[in-house]
């Protein structure tokens, strides 16, 4: 599957991946599977823009 976003900067898309990693920490001793979920998706978005070619 891809992801096409616009009108965010890589800044930005590293802030979404921190803001859910945050979130999992939240949760974590509540709800496992959410902060499982949500550290999963953290690290694949943080993949994910790791893999683009560096910014000119």
């Amino acid at each position: 599957m891809a992801l096409h976003l616009t009108g965010l900067s890589l800044d930005e898309l590293a802030d979404v991946v921190d803001c859910l990693i945050l979130g999992a920490s939240h949760i974590a001793d509540t709800d496992g599977e959410q902060a499982a979920h949500r550290l999963a998706l953290a690290h694949r978005i943080g993949d994910a823009l790791d893999a683009l070619p560096p910014a000119s």
